[in-house]
């Protein structure tokens, strides 16, 4: 799927305003300090683009939904995704890159194509009952903190929820107890790893990444594990369409199969991509219900109104207002941090020049609380504005646009929806006086320091 790019030579707009001298050591200082919310002042104070202060790297930061768009949909045949991300999302030492992160068209498209069909709603509503039995079996299981009155932090949790949901959903495989800890270990060690890496990308390759030992012990070890799953699968196949056997019997265009470290490198990047980011929006959603009696109240009777049933992927349709809540929270947290791409010929923005070669990136935090598209409450929690009809499309980036959209986006929903009303069908739940969530980054924006929830029973599952 070659494509061709058009090169204007006769670009000759000015490079990007930003900071210079010693306001660009401090800009940079503090970027490092806060990535969250240090390119809002970025934006606020030199515009729609800007040439961020960066060592050995050209680095253009945009603010407009338009710039943006322009980007990823208008011109995208002039834009890549950038190094920083399809080498630091590699596994260490790895020959192959998962897919949906490569940077090359042709092995993206095969990737879409081949796990595209087990994303689309039909193929996530035949999974009802995998979703179904995840989802209660680890909600429920947070009774013990509404039977003992002990606060739970709930960031855990929910990532083992999101990895039983994806391993029944994907893999017809469940997760046995004592088997999740290492697991999510591992998982959160190679991640913080990457997350270095891609920090301190730009940087020399002299210059030590810390944690990288950690993150490629962590590689290894995941990659055993999932070797350990697919010869399981050999010796005992089964006739289930899931996606290991689809990435079993996948094939390049010459006929031959994929290798064996290329499969287990697709398997790990959809066990990261498919629990990680939605674990983290879902903290988001619960740290504001729980700080919210008036709007928690408001999705218990939504849910109310089935009956007590157990929620399945067609009950998405049936809880509007607690999807408003999980888009809210996904607003206000800002999904991933960066995503960068990279110019491979000279263009233009906003009456800017874009350099060849730079990194052009924006931040979704500063996208979603931009008042222009927001409005004048763009800081605060209000679900009722997804309701309203009046949201400005491409002011939100959580599963990005175009192309390169997010495929698991159908599945996160899904699992969202059934999680939140499950939780609210089982549960009141409330956070410390005064507790506001705050930042932190892995692969996607958590909740720094945990959710700590106080849960209460409800009496045959009303208040």
């Amino acid at each position: 799927m070659a494509t061709s790019i058009t090169t204007d030579a006769t670009i000759s707009a000015p490079l990007p305003p930003g900071p210079s001298g010693p306001a660009a050591v401090s800009a940079l200082a503090r970027l490092g300090r806060d990535p969250w919310f240090e390119p809002i002042r970025l934006l606020e104070e030199y515009g729609d683009v800007v040439r961020v202060p960066m060592p050995f790297t050209e680095l253009i930061l945009l603010g407009h939904r338009d710039h943006i768009a322009h980007v990823n949909l208008k011109a995208a045949a002039k834009y890549q995704r950038a190094p920083m991300v399809t080498e630091t999302m590699r596994a260490q030492g790895s020959p192959h890159h998962a897919s949906w992160f490569d940077h090359d068209d042709d092995e993206w498209a095969r990737g879409r194509e081949l796990l595209q069909p087990h994303f689309t709603q039909k193929a996530l509503a035949a999974l009802g009952e995998l979703f179904t039995e995840a989802v209660i079996e680890h909600v429920d299981a947070w009774g013990h903190a509404a039977d003992s009155g002990e606060t739970l932090d709930l960031v855990e949790p929910l990532k083992e929820l999101a990895l039983a949901v994806l391993y029944n959903a994907m893999f017809s495989r469940r997760i046995a107890h004592d088997e999740m800890p290492e697991l999510l270990h591992h998982l959160d060690e190679r991640m913080l790893a990457t997350t270095v890496r891609t920090g301190m990308f730009a940087m020399p390759d002299r210059v030590p990444r810390p944690f990288s030992r950690r993150g490629a012990r962590s590689d290894a070890w995941l990659d055993d594990y999932l070797r350990g799953i697919v010869d399981e699968r050999r010796r005992n196949p089964v006739e289930t369409t899931d996606l290991l056997n689809v990435l079993l019997g996948a094939e390049y265009a010459d006929g031959t199969p994929l290798e064996d470290h290329k499969l287990r490198t697709e398997m790990l990047f959809l066990v990261i991509g498919g629990h990680e980011t939605t674990a983290a929006a879902l903290a988001w959603t619960f740290a504001f219900l729980g700080s919210r009696p008036d709007l928690q109240a408001r999705a218990r009777d939504e849910v109310d109104r089935l009956d007590g049933r157990r929620l399945g992927p067609a009950d998405l349709a049936e809880l509007p207002f607690i999807t408003a809540c999980f888009d809210e929270a996904q607003r206000l947290q800002g999904s991933l941090v960066v995503n960068p791409k990279r110019a491979l010929v000279d263009d233009e923005i906003g009456g800017y020049r874009i350099p060849a070669g730079a990194t052009v990136l924006h931040s979704n935090i500063a996208l979603h609380r931009d008042r222009r598209f927001w409005g004048a409450d763009a800081d605060s929690y209000r679900p009722d504005r997804w309701l309203d009809g009046d949201i400005d499309n491409g002011a939100f980036q959580s599963f990005g646009r175009g192309r390169r959209m997010c495929m698991g986006k159908r599945f996160a929903y899904i699992e969202a929806a059934l999680t939140i009303g499950s939780a609210l069908q089982r549960y009141t739940f409330t956070t410390p006086v005064g507790w506001q969530p705050r930042h932190e980054y892995r692969m996607s924006m958590t909740v720094k320091g945990g959710v700590p929830l106080s849960l209460r029973r409800r009496a045959s599952g009303q208040d």
